[in-house]
């Protein structure tokens, strides 16, 4: 009698591991899928960004490499 319910115990063991084993391989899976799908496996690019200085004359930030006069008799980017 033991031994039937130990196996039973057994089995219902083996077949819910089993089913958490298979449902997490899928949702690998489908994860992978919709990366895939979404991104076609390319990671995305990144913004265009600009390094900013700031004005000494004004205190008003300009690019770096694009700096123009802001108008001031006494701005450097002239």
């Amino acid at each position: 009698m033991f031994s039937k319910i130990l196996t039973l115990i057994l089995l219902i063991a083996v077949v819910w591991y089993g089913y958490r084993y298979v449902a997490r391989i899928n949702a690998r899976m489908e994860a992978k899928r919709k990366l895939d799908a979404n991104e076609g496996g390319l990671p995305r690019p990144r913004p265009n960004a600009e390094e900013m200085i700031r004005c000494p004359a004004c205190n008003v930030y300009v690019s770096a490499t694009k700096a123009t006069s802001c108008g001031r008799p006494d701005c450097p980017y002239r």
